[in-house]
């Protein structure tokens, strides 16, 4: 891992998911590129053009007199290597431009606590992980970095998904050493399909050198299967893959979705399947 692109608005939430961030660069020894995007003005009116614009610009300059502060603040604290952007634009386009330009292994963002938003994630974070191309590594506001010694990935054994598509998540076992347990939860008197099965041999293949443990979870609700592994065990990241009809979109795809109670406590790390 060499970077890792950090979404920051210098909200609480996103103040911790840097912190955390910059902890995880560190071990790493890999760059942080922090960005802020600022959301164009709506104007409507010719007529306040110019205030609108001055307005704008204002806040150009005082997010980038944050950035700089936030810089040196870490950097003081930190030893790593860190370099900050301050951009005009819609986040879901520019956060995405700047995670190719920059070569970002993977993309950080905050997450809201319990009841400051709507959905899950946070809009914003919500439409990155469905849009992006760049695995997402979602921080909760009151999360504590330490190392990630155990990992829970909950999967649902697709065969479509490239093995290329656990680098990331390889990369973080190999790096802390970490166990692997992948779950797989399925409905009391279901069984797994052939479809499955292949899906399940690919995914030991992906993780054979690392050490892993398969396990199923039984129970009617995927998101409370999860919930009581977690419970049980002692997990440091959650891992899940974003594609379409998958376990990830079945539990996410609703903005007003049930919070499950880990949310506020444990990364989730989004993998994308293509």
């Amino acid at each position: 891992m060499k970077n890792i692109l950090v979404a920051t608005d210098f909200s609480p939430a996103s103040r911790n998911a840097v912190k955390y961030a910059v902890s995880l660069a560190q071990s790493f020894r890999a760059k942080i590129i922090l960005v802020n995007i600022v959301t164009p003005p709506i104007i409507v009116d010719d007529s306040i053009l110019a205030s609108v614009l001055v307005t704008q610009a204002e806040i150009m300059e005082a997010n980038k007199k944050l950035m700089d502060q936030e810089i040196e603040i870490l950097t003081k604290k930190y030893s790593v290597k860190m370099i900050g952007f301050t951009r005009e634009g819609f986040a879901l386009d520019k956060i995405e431009e700047m995670s190719k330009v920059k070569h970002a292994d993977f993309i950080v963002m905050g997450m809201k606590g319990k009841g400051k938003s709507k959905s899950v994630f946070g809009s914003t974070t919500t439409a990155i992980i469905r849009k992006t191309t760049f695995p997402v590594l979602v921080i909760p506001e009151k999360a504590v970095f330490s190392p990630i010694r155990n990992i829970t990935f909950a999967s649902d054994f697709d065969s479509s998904v490239d093995l290329d598509r656990y680098t990331v998540l390889l990369g973080i076992a190999e790096n802390f050493n970490s166990l692997i347990n992948i779950i797989n939860v399925q409905k009391a008197k279901s069984s797994l399909s052939a479809e499955k099965a292949i899906g399940k041999m690919k995914t030991s293949l992906a993780f054979s050198r690392h050490e892993h443990q398969f396990h199923t979870i039984k129970d009617s609700k995927v998101e409370e299967g999860i919930n009581k592994f977690i419970e049980m065990n002692p997990t440091d990241i959650l891992v899940m893959v974003a594609h379409k009809h998958s376990l990830f979109e079945r539990m996410f795809g609703k903005v007003h979705t049930k919070a499950m109670s880990y949310q506020t406590k444990i990364p989730l790390l989004v993998l994308q399947s293509k």
